[in-house]
């Protein structure tokens, strides 16, 4: 989720960043739209766009798991916010001083390319605790129907290593 976060106009190619949350500002492996710079150069030739939710300490799980938020409406709220700015948000590019090569600008996120990622039944094993947020397949439909009615859905689901669904 840090690698497109559409919450933040902030750029950075690094990948051992922190959130301003006040929530593990210890844990140093966020990264800052890393790959918005992908989706700037090359965002017509991009099939769908993979957002993961299940990265570690994301937004989506310090709202959810410390905030409270049910994680229908964390989607519904993430997917409406993006629909309500055009499909796209503004990246300050030249937050990097290497990224000289491309303008401050709005990156597209088409709603009919955006997939969102979900840890599977991993997620809520108890040695994982609070660093990955479960949500629950009800929750999703939910969202997933709602953003139907409004004409907001996205293309889809997709899962963190399928293969480990049912695995401890």
């Amino acid at each position: 989720e840090s690698y497109l976060d559409t919450t933040s106009s902030k750029f950075s190619r690094n990948l051992n960043l922190s959130y301003p949350e006040p929530w593990q500002l210890d844990f140093k492996y966020h990264g800052s739209n890393a790959y918005a710079y992908v989706l700037a150069r090359l965002g017509d030739s991009i099939d769908f766009i993979f957002l993961q939710f299940y990265e570690s300490y994301s937004h989506a799980d310090y709202q959810i798991v410390k905030l409270g938020v049910r994680p229908g409406e964390f989607l519904i709220n993430y997917v409406s916010q993006l629909a309500k700015n055009d499909e796209r948000y503004w990246v300050t590019f030249e937050d990097d001083a290497a990224a000289t090569d491309i303008p401050n600008q709005y990156v597209s996120v088409p709603l009919r390319k955006l997939v969102w990622g979900f840890a599977n039944g991993w997620a809520k094993n108890e040695d994982v605790g609070e660093k990955v947020c479960f949500f629950p397949p009800s929750e999703i439909n939910e969202a997933y129907a709602e953003l139907s009615r409004q004409g907001h859905a996205p293309r889809g689901m997709g899962y963190w290593v399928i293969e480990e669904e049912g695995k401890k």
